[in-house]
């Protein structure tokens, strides 16, 4: 049975039993419809959040993958099985949350890319929370150019929600000109949240990059995607998906 046809009876199964409730709130935010919540630590798709969708659009739009919502703190990133995840301290096993001001931006990644840190290509969407799991179409107008480990580039792809549903002000504007133009301090703010969420030191942020670079950089991410003979994406595209019981209790 494929990963799409077996989600979709999950779904239909939660939706006719009464008495098997959907979750609703998984790490502090609520859970896209379009997506499932399998425990307190996981949630997944109708389809594969790192492979089952495109990385952009014919018409230029680019696919964000909702993993921590504005106004959370709980650390979720999309695992190599494709899920979400709830991201877990190397040394201790906790649960990671950062110990600051919530994310002020929608913070997801981009399907089919890889970046130079090993992962998705990060991506930021400006505007009010947009539910775990959601799938959004954005246009990216600017980069938030950042460095992990040195010298490895850990980019943010600042976006606006396309979506009709999930328009705002920020929906009309097409380069970060713009932004500066219509929002006074939210380049500031990005700048100073993003440089001081982790603690003093701990990122390293190297400057903005316009609308057209931060194409080019998607491009890069895309091609290093495809290109890529890791283990993990073989593992990826090979692994059978799990099945997705209907467990967790609405909050």
């Amino acid at each position: 049975m494929t990963r799409r046809l077996l989600l979709a009876l999950l779904f239909l199964i939660c939706g006719l039993l009464p008495h098997v409730p959907r979750r609703a709130i998984v790490g502090g935010a609520p859970v896209s419809p379009l997506a499932l919540a399998v425990d307190d630590d996981t949630v997944v798709g109708l389809h594969d959040f790192t492979r089952g969708y495109p990385a952009d659009h014919p018409d230029g739009s680019v696919n964000a993958v909702i993993e921590i919502p504005a106004g959370t703190t709980a650390k979720f990133e999309t695992g190599e099985d494709g899920a979400l995840h709830w991201s877990r301290d190397r040394d201790t096993g906790a649960r990671r949350a950062i110990d600051y001001l919530p994310y002020v931006v929608n913070y997801g990644s981009v399907p089919r890319t890889l970046a130079p840190d090993g992962d998705a290509l990060d991506i930021v969407v400006l505007g009010a929370g947009i539910e775990r799991g959601h799938v959004v179409r954005t246009r990216v107008i600017g980069v938030l150019k950042m460095l992990d480990d040195g010298d490895t580039h850990d980019d943010k792809l600042i976006a606006v929600p396309l979506d009709p549903e999930l328009r705002n002000g920020f929906s009309r504007l097409l380069d970060l000109d713009e932004l500066d133009a219509g929002y006074a301090e939210v380049r500031r703010i990005l700048w100073s949240w993003f440089a001081s969420y982790w603690g003093a030191g701990a990122t390293h942020l190297a400057g903005w990059g316009d609308a057209a670079e931060a194409r080019e950089i998607l491009q890069t991410s895309k091609r290093a995607f495809t290109s890529a003979p890791t283990a993990a994406l073989a593992a990826s595209a090979l692994r059978p998906a799990a099945p997705r019981p209907c467990v967790a209790h609405a909050r």
